[in-house]
């Protein structure tokens, strides 16, 4: 096992670490989108380009983790999204709007790359939990950014805030600079073309990838459905809180953290639950049905509730709606394991990523035509669709 930690630290702390700018920008985002003078619900409008800048990585992953392997694509990423953070000083729309394509950019790179250091380097008995603990490491990150951006910015300032987010993404660059030589990879580098990049044909690649590797499509549609339910939820949280709920920043960012602490618990646990009593795709299908109960609570919350069933409430709709992410990484490497990995775990993560992007756009707005409660339905709808997909391949399994 000695063997396995160092490469394992070396997906977590940047999962982790990019997950705290990721989760950062949108708990954030009420109060920097407010002094660039725009509406709440632009918050939509930075979920969704965030994604946008995810897609863009996931289709060109052929073109940086051939050339620069996973651990130097994962400092990349370590500097790239900080960078991108950066930008939001300047309270300038068009700089919020590509500060969000920049950070997704950077946090899209641990995907593929952290499955494919995995892949190489831990046994597969024990990939349902080590790829749950390493998903695990989003909840952390959005409960660490939960509590900057609701303590810190109410005490210093949202810059401040800001700051104090991008700090581990930076450290955890400079730690994988120092321990690259030590998690070995052997496969042959090709040149890295920068312009290749822009390549639209770029676009094509994940569909091919899907053509090819049987199972693939499935788990695919799944992960829409899912991504649908926890992309909207995530998005406009702190907003609908704060702004339909009028609860305070400290009580919402509070809650934030809560919800992402209970997804955090709950990916360990199923993972461990799935390796060692189920399996991965029997957990998700449980996981699928909780989901749309996760939304139901969230529809009838009210600012009168006592904080005694509001944290318990935000609890369980993390693990509702968030505890799903390291099973569909587990699915996807296991369908793909005689074929990349990386390139596999890309072209899946593509169409998750998709819907990251344009749920939060849908979600935006159907809360404005419609409000919010139709906004939630509307997504808990797409996560039971994925369930459906399941059970009826389950069902045709066994017949």
């Amino acid at each position: 096992m000695g063997k396995v930690w160092l490469p394992f630290l070396c997906v977590l702390f940047p999962q982790m670490a990019l997950a705290i700018i990721n989760h950062g920008k949108l708990v954030l985002a009420p109060l920097y989108i407010s002094e660039a003078g725009l509406s709440p619900e632009t918050v939509g409008i930075i979920g969704g380009l965030s994604g946008l800048g995810s897609v863009w990585f996931f289709s060109a992953n052929n073109v940086i983790l051939p050339s620069f392997g996973p651990v130097r694509a994962l400092i990349f990423g370590c500097f790239l999204a900080p960078f991108g953070a950066m930008l939001l000083f300047f309270h300038q729309p068009f700089l919020i709007f590509a500060a969000a394509v920049i950070m997704g950019f950077g946090y899209a790179i641990t995907a593929p790359a952290g499955s494919q250091i995995l892949a190489a380097h831990t046994p597969k008995r024990l990939w349902g939990t080590l790829f749950s603990i390493r998903m695990a490491g989003v909840p952390v990150g959005g409960a660490l950014a939960g509590l900057a951006g609701g303590s810190i910015a109410s005490l210093y300032g949202w810059e401040i805030a800001l700051l104090v987010i991008v700090l581990p993404a930076v450290a955890t660059g400079l730690f994988l600079t120092i321990v690259k030589g030590r998690v070995n990879d052997s496969k042959e580098r090709v040149k890295f073309k920068f312009f290749n990049l822009f390549n639209p044909l770029n676009l094509l690649s994940p569909f091919k990838v899907l053509n090819k590797i049987p199972g693939l499509p499935l788990i695919t549609f799944v992960s829409i459905g899912y991504a649908s339910i926890q992309g909207g939820v995530f998005t406009f949280l702190t907003t609908y809180l704060m702004t339909e709920l009028k609860m305070p920043l400290v009580l919402v960012g509070g809650l934030y953290a809560t919800m992402q602490v209970a997804s955090f618990a709950g990916r360990i646990s199923v993972g461990v639950l799935a390796d060692r009593f189920f399996s991965p795709r029997s957990v998700l299908i449980v996981l699928g049905l909780m989901g749309p109960f996760g939304i139901y609570i969230l529809t009838i919350l009210n600012n009168d509730f006592s904080p005694f069933f509001l944290f318990p409430a935000m609890a369980l709709i993390g693990v509702s709606i968030a505890s799903w992410n390291g099973l569909f990484m587990t699915e996807v490497t296991n369908v793909a394991h005689n074929h990349d990995v990386s390139e596999a775990t890309s072209a899946s993560t593509f169409f998750t990523f998709i819907t990251y992007m344009l749920a939060p756009l849908l979600f935006g707005l159907i809360a404005i035509s419609y409000g919010y409660k139709y906004a939630f339905y509307s997504v808990g709808i797409c996560g039971l669709a994925s369930v459906v997909a399941l059970l009826i391949k389950a069902f045709k399994e066994r017949t």
